[in-house]
């Protein structure tokens, strides 16, 4: 099992009924959670790191090497297939930066460019991933954004079918992200709606399989009716750290006071281990609302 291709996972779950998800980390704590996460479900699995929220200098400089080292030792070793994706880098240099770095998927933000140059940076990265044997999500269009509890929708828009065939056609992508009703960045009360209508239309349109990046803000009912249309990956983030960060506080506020057991030392009483117990019990209430739980290893 270990490490597996990310257009192998996806056309599992598709043909099978499911979506796999990529739950993004931040740290080693993070992606051993999801890792443990998968493993306890028996699930396959998605990990990495993404560059939507990150310090783009500090990616560059050391962060894609770093994460992308430890999530591939990570995968190599889990008893689950297990894919490892550098996910929404900034630029076309940005992300081919990550292509030898220990991922086996990529996939770069385009919604800010204009069509032709998303077209053609798109294209050059599936060319350059997979002469590397790296696969590549690919998006049309972005998504909203809720910013301190304000939705800004300005330069996304759901996504078109007659463009998401000729981007796959002229890009060669491996997987597509749609722009269905999804939103970025939901922690409050907003429910996204997803056009479950449109993503049928892409899926019957299109011949790789569709992602639906937002998850966090997506109610289960919703996330599995667009999973029933063809969705076969769910991206979750926001909801992961908003969950890691209330376990992290609640083991603060019980802080015995020596700090070689507090942070870092994997002992009872490491603050940092239990925001990140909290953390697989969020993921695998997620990989059950997938519906991947136990279908690792039904190749």
């Amino acid at each position: 099992m270990s490490l597996a291709p990310l257009p192998e996972l996806l056309e599992h779950a598709r043909r099978n009924h499911y979506a796999v998800g990529y739950f993004e980390s931040w740290d080693i704590y993070s992606l051993e959670a999801v890792v443990d996460a998968a493993e306890a479900e028996r699930s396959p699995v998605i990990i990495g790191i993404g560059g939507l929220t990150s310090n783009h200098r500090w990616l560059r400089e050391r962060g894609i090497a770093l994460y992308g080292a430890a999530a591939n030792a990570l995968a190599r070793r889990a008893t689950v297939p297990t894919a490892v994706l550098f996910n929404e880098g900034d630029s076309f240099e940005e992300t081919v930066s990550s292509l030898c770095a220990g991922y086996n998927a990529v996939m770069m933000v385009t919604q800010s460019l204009p069509w032709d140059r998303a077209v053609a940076d798109t294209a050059a990265l599936t060319a350059a991933a997979h002469a590397l044997g790296v696969a590549v999500e690919g998006e049309v269009d972005g998504l909203p954004e809720m910013r301190e509890g304000v939705l800004h929708s300005e330069g996304s828009e759901l996504t078109d079918v007659e463009q998401a065939v000729e981007f796959v056609r002229q890009t060669g992508v491996d997987c597509l992200a749609v722009a269905a009703g999804s939103v970025h960045f939901v922690t409050g009360a907003y429910t996204p709606t997803i056009e479950v209508d449109l993503i049928r239309e892409v899926a019957a349109a299109v011949d790789v399989q569709l992602v639906l990046h937002g998850g966090s803000g997506v109610p289960p009912d919703q996330i599995q009716a667009a999973i029933a249309a063809g969705i076969a990956k769910v991206n979750v983030g926001t909801r992961l750290k908003h969950v890691f960060g209330r376990g992290l506080q609640e083991a603060l506020a019980r802080d015995g006071g020596d700090p070689n057991l507090a942070y870092g030392s994997r002992l009872p009483g490491d603050v940092m281990a239990c925001g990140a117990s909290a953390l697989t019990d969020e993921v695998r209430r997620y990989i059950q609302i997938f519906g991947s739980a136990g279908k690792a290893g039904r190749r």
